[in-house]
């Protein structure tokens, strides 16, 4: 969830000033912190510094592991490491995305993991599995996950259904994100037919989950190859199901998710339920609080509602957004802009107060100042 970033990094600096006196959990909380200081960073548009801390925290786990008898804090890296390639291929960085997944999935493999300061032998790694049997897949599952979001991102399409056809022991998780990758990448490479059929068959399992991803999808897919009506139905039927779990709650981020795709499909249809399911949507999202989503919302609801009242109301949380979330985008800068004028840019201070220290807490030199003289 992508909070409001001044009270997110309060948070975590909070969290590290009362950390708890078990080692295990101790280092557990502050490989958190990091990851989530990580986060942070990003959304402050500081991937150079989201990459510092992420590898910072690679050498945290190297030194939390370093004393005989602990070898399993080294499983503590895997968080960062996943992060890391999230963040490479949110920023365009696909080659280095995938690269640090096939440094892990060479572990897989039988062979070594050695990733800057984190090192893992397959002895080890051996050691740890016969502790844990659930180890090797849940690995195996988010390898699995985030190779296929890094070609999606980098427009890979042959490489996405490639890796999505792969064969293995897959959990629900991944066989989901699998089916609804080859989906768009049958759709981005004009197999229409292959998208249509699947996501039809998809969205008619008996599964919660399942079924509102693939209702929206096989909706998005009718209307990009030219069935609008079909399309239609298929998307009001299911914005219609999620609208009423938005008022009947309680609804999910996940919840949230599908609405917001199913709003934006709607508004492209140019059906006014887009902006029904809108007003309904960001009540929730507001009570859920993640930042992007409720900006979206808002969005359409200020450009096609046509309820003066409802615009109003929505253009105040554009206000919030622009003014107190610290995030910057610039749909929002620009609706706002065209109301009130001029926003007066915000430094990262502003933005997120507790960041700063909270970066000099976990690195040990100042952000953008470099390590400090000895």
């Amino acid at each position: 969830m992508r909070r409001e970033l001044s009270s997110w990094s309060s948070d975590i600096a909070h969290a590290l000033a009362s950390l708890p006196e078990e080692p295990t959990e101790r280092a557990a909380e502050t490989v958190r912190a990091f990851q989530e200081t990580a986060l942070v960073a990003a959304y402050l548009d500081r991937p150079d510094e989201a990459r510092l801390i992420l590898n910072a925290a690679l050498d945290f786990v190297a030194h939390e592991a370093a004393p005989p008898g602990q070898a399993e804090a080294r499983l503590l890296g895997f968080g960062p490491l996943i992060e890391l390639s999230r963040l490479d291929a949110r920023i365009g960085r696909p080659d280095e995305s995938l690269h640090v997944l096939e440094r892990i999935g060479g572990l897989l493999r039988g062979g070594n993991l050695a990733f800057g300061a984190l090192d893992i032998t397959p002895s080890e790694w051996k050691a740890l599995t016969e502790r844990d049997a659930s180890l090797e897949s849940n690995l195996a599952g988010a390898v699995a996950i985030e190779t296929l979001r890094a070609h999606l991102a980098a427009g890979r399409y042959q490489a996405t259904i490639e890796a999505a056809l792969a064969p293995g022991a897959i959990d629900p998780v991944v066989e989901t994100m699998q089916r609804e990758a080859l989906i768009v990448a049958w759709c981005r490479t004009g197999r229409g037919g292959d998208a249509l059929v699947a996501a039809a068959q998809w969205a008619a399992e008996e599964h919660p989950i399942r079924r509102a991803i693939f209702e929206v999808r096989h909706a998005e897919a009718l209307a990009a190859f030219g069935d609008p009506v079909r399309a239609h139905a298929v998307a009001e039927e299911a914005a219609g199901r999620l609208e009423r779990k938005m008022l009947s709650g309680p609804a999910t981020l996940f919840d949230l998710a599908i609405a917001t795709r199913a709003t934006r499909l709607l508004a492209g249809l140019g059906d006014p339920l887009a902006t029904e399911l809108c007003r309904a949507a960001l009540p929730v999202a507001a009570t859920v609080g993640d930042i992007p989503i409720l900006a979206e919302l808002a969005l359409r609801i200020v450009e096609t509602d046509s309820r003066e009242e409802a615009r109003a109301e929505a253009l105040e949380a554009l206000r919030a957004v622009a003014s107190g979330s610290g995030y910057r985008i610039p749909a929002v800068e620009r609706a706002v802009e065209r109301e009130d004028g001029p926003l007066v840019p915000r430094a990262v201070k502003e933005r997120a107060p507790s960041y700063p220290a909270l970066f000099a807490r976990l690195l040990g030199f100042e952000p953008e100042r470099g390590p400090r003289a000895a």
